[in-house]
């Protein structure tokens, strides 16, 4: 299977009782019932419910593990330091210790959304053809840097990625991570904006893998050889 160097990457461990309770209430998706040894991903949001940075977590037992976009660190760090105050939550950057890869088109049926260490590398199962691998630098796991190739294989698994259908003016809503708004959780930061967004059916937009000869270049968030990602309306 391809292997990528996610190098524009970032890893941070979090620590204390109250990470996943503190987590949901500033991301989209369902966090607060994440069990060891699983992964979610969900969108870290600001007040008007626009990206922070999208984040892969993983419940590694006694701590959780979370990957983002280099560029969002400290974006991300700003927000989420002033709101811990009294919470049992600690964040410790570890991207100097580590590496990250992503396995792509997999062909497997093991099951989703669990993660496994093993032999100094954690590998976090996000779908049945993609896995994020946590690897000490010891390790030399490699990896070619993310290319043309890895992009096709994107655009035909309507796959959205970082600085380009994911960005710091869009919503989730508007970038095709639909799927990691969680309709019915608890209060969580840009939920206001989100649910009446749903409501009046208004602003939500899917990602689509459309042919080159169909579409308008300027609308296309992923150039291929013969189709593009475009976010359209629903």
């Amino acid at each position: 299977m391809p292997k990528a160097a996610f190098s524009d990457s970032y890893v941070t461990i979090w620590r204390g009782v109250d990470c996943l309770t503190f987590l949901d209430g500033l991301t989209s998706n369902q966090v607060i019932n994440l069990k060891k040894n699983r992964v979610v991903q969900s969108a870290l949001l600001d007040k008007n419910a626009k990206i922070i940075d999208f984040l892969t977590i993983l419940n590694l037992g006694g701590f959780l593990a979370i990957i983002g976009h280099k560029n969002n660190f400290q974006p991300m760090l700003d927000f989420v330091t002033p709101k811990i105050l009294q919470s049992d939550v600690s964040i410790t950057n570890i991207s100097q210790l580590n590496d990250v890869a992503i396995l792509y088109d997999e062909k497997t049926s093991e099951d989703i959304g669990i993660c496994e260490s093993k032999d100094d590398v954690t590998y976090a199962r996000i779908s049945k053809g993609f896995t994020y691998c946590i690897a000490a630098k010891k390790v030399n796991f490699g990896g070619e840097e993310i290319d043309e190739k890895f992009h096709e294989w994107r655009i035909s698994n309507l796959m959205p990625w970082y600085e380009y259908e994911i960005n710091n003016k869009s919503t989730p809503y508007s970038c095709g991570l639909n799927q990691f708004v969680h309709d019915s959780k608890g209060c969580y930061t840009g939920q206001e904006i989100l649910t009446r967004m749903r409501s009046r059916n208004r602003g939500i937009k899917v990602l689509k893998s459309i042919p080159n000869s169909k579409i308008d270049i300027e609308k296309v968030t992923t150039k291929g050889l013969e189709n593009s990602l475009v976010i359209v309306n629903q």
